[in-house]
């Protein structure tokens, strides 16, 4: 059984964004980051990456528009098949059970640059126990919370490597979301400053805070 390190907050602190993000007095600001750590099989953190988010894409975007005007719009899904959404309880949901990656954080081994118009992970990894695949843990989430001028909420996901050996070259993150009853979307990719390494037995854990500052 895979020994876990205890949890902490999941928000990136003060030393890992300072200088990144430049928010002006008064001036409102949706922002969005990522903390990335890998642990071994005994949960001990041997890689961190923690950095602002590159971006939300276009179907984040969409789903707010559609929202604002209470009328269907089409949408890319992660399959790049156009589809037709309206205004949805699923819409925006990405609280995932355990081993599906149908929406929800995912990871994979994709390099080309984030565009606005990304609509899925480049080389995503799949769920399992074979080569190259990852045991994707149940999403959980951080509510809201407001310190100072700023309130943000966490979302974040584990993911296990049981497959016998090393999994080497991650080097994006995204989540995925729900549209609707049966359509998935992408909410927002990163890729990563360097790539990432997962050890037999260990975790990859991705936590994305998304916050806004008044």
């Amino acid at each position: 059984m895979n020994q876990r390190a205890e949890e902490k907050d999941p928000r990136p602190n003060e030393k890992d964004v300072k200088g990144k993000v430049q928010v002006k007095e008064g001036e409102d600001t949706m922002q969005l980051s990522y903390v990335v750590e890998v642990t071994d099989k005994d949960g001990k953190v041997i890689q961190r990456v923690a950095s602002p988010s590159r971006s939300f894409v276009r179907q984040w975007y969409d789903l707010m528009a559609i929202h604002a005007r209470q009328t269907a719009t089409y949408v890319m899904d992660t399959g790049g098949v156009s589809r037709a959404i309206t205004y949805h309880a699923n819409n925006w949901r990405a609280y995932a059970i355990a081993g599906v990656t149908d929406y929800g954080i995912r990871v994979g081994k994709g390099t080309t640059p984030v565009t606005i118009s990304d609509y899925a992970l480049g080389n995503p990894i799949a769920e399992g126990v074979g080569a190259n695949q990852l045991a994707h843990q149940a999403m959980t989430y951080v509510a809201p919370a407001v310190v100072g001028s700023t309130c943000s909420f966490v979302l974040r996901r584990a993911m296990i490597n049981n497959t016998g050996n090393t999994i080497a070259g991650i080097k994006e993150i995204g989540c995925y979301m729900r549209m609707s009853a049966s359509y998935y979307g992408m909410g927002f990719r990163d890729v990563l400053p360097s790539s990432l390494s997962v050890p037999n037995g260990g975790t990859i854990s991705v936590a994305y805070t998304l916050s806004v500052t008044v």
